[in-house]
């Protein structure tokens, strides 16, 4: 980070500290008659007000749905031109504005929001409608995007461009990203170095985060929205991506309590139910007395004696015993003695040498 990055992070910090979104709200409203000033309350839900449609704020106040629609852009309009002088609200802008450009000048409206330390749906529905107030600004609504605003500045082409750029990049990978290696592979194409001046790392993460066919999970990896370890849509899946990032075998109740550990969405799972799963799903294999691994990894399932024959029957000639137990143990997860005994099965090996064995 630049000098000019920390001044200006640190300045965003302090205005955050001392920023009252719903305290500047009724600054600016308090200037209007009182049904001016009870439209847009009620129009934009702020002083703690539920949101209300154009049709039941009509009804309330006797006009129709069109009228009450003209009244609110007027309004808008007019507070824009005069309405908005005062220090609080200038501020409020600058914050807005500079939190806003630096992510690309385009930042969907729920990560301003969190950005903004929003905590409650009164100081959320306030910011809002600061943001209407703002002239340089303008919401974005796409088929293809996040709910957005972005500055009159902004080149939506560069989005849209990025957006299939990147779409590209994680269907060649097939699989998740993390955010340096998708850096790493963005950084690499040809888009980049002709675009390079407008793609710092974080506008580049910012604009990951806008489109609807590009996600991250719950371990912050970026990948196309259909798949499965983006968006896993039953036990199966979850477990499956929560072995994959934990990355060695575990028992059923192990994986059972990373599921719920992960938060993929409000549902509960339980041990027998992800047992179950597991047990009939060919992307898991049962290793041991209720431990599972990805088949993915290699693992095996039976019995030991056939795993011991399949490590055999792979050898160029007789295998040490050490180096037996070890394969294995790479495919199983069982006890020495357990291999042990599984060797002494005659019928099925012979020794051939000093700690030698093989095939019979």
């Amino acid at each position: 980070m630049g000098i000019l990055d920390t001044i200006i992070h640190t300045k965003q910090s302090d205005s955050l500290k001392t920023f009252k979104p719903s305290e500047i709200v009724a600054e600016i409203l308090s200037v209007l008659k009182e049904r001016d000033r009870e439209i847009l309350i009620q129009r934009y839900g702020l002083n703690g007000n539920e949101i209300k449609t154009l049709a039941a704020i009509g009804n309330q106040h006797s006009l129709t749905r069109e009228r009450v629609r003209q009244i609110e852009k007027d309004l808008l309009k007019n507070l824009r031109k005069t309405g908005l002088n005062k220090e609080s609200f200038i501020a409020t802008k600058e914050l807005l504005m500079s939190t806003i450009n630096e992510h690309g000048r385009i930042m969907a409206q729920d990560s301003l929001l969190q950005k903004m330390g929003v905590k409650s749906e009164e100081d959320r529905n306030a910011i809002i409608f600061l943001l209407y107030l703002i002239e340089e600004l303008e919401d974005y609504m796409h088929a293809n995007y996040k709910k957005t605003w972005v500055t009159i500045l902004f080149n939506k082409q560069l989005l849209h461009d990025f957006t299939e750029e990147s779409k590209k990049i994680l269907a060649a990978e097939g699989k998740p990203l993390t955010s340096p290696d998708f850096l790493e592979k963005f950084k690499a194409t040809e888009f980049y170095k002709l675009n390079q001046a407008e793609l710092p790392d974080r506008v580049i993460l910012n604009f990951l985060d806008l489109a609807h066919e590009i996600e991250s999970n719950v371990f912050d990896q970026w990948g196309l929205s259909a798949w499965k370890e983006i968006k896993p849509k039953d036990v199966g899946d979850k477990a499956f991506l929560v072995m994959k990032n934990h990355g060695k075998p575990e028992h059923y109740s192990v994986i059972t309590e990373m599921i719920n550990k992960a938060h993929f969405d409000q549902r509960t799972a339980y041990k027998e139910t992800v047992h179950n799963e597991l047990i009939k799903d060919k992307r898991f294999i049962l290793i041991g007395r209720g431990i599972y691994a990805l088949s993915e990894w290699g693992y095996k399932s039976g019995v030991v004696s056939e795993v011991l024959a399949e490590v055999l029957k792979a050898s160029a000639g007789p295998m040490d015993r050490e180096k037996i137990i070890d394969e294995v143990l790479k495919k199983r997860v069982v006890k020495k003695n357990t291999i042990l005994v599984g060797l002494s099965n005659k019928k099925m090996f012979k020794k051939v040498g000093k700690n030698l064995y093989t095939l019979v």
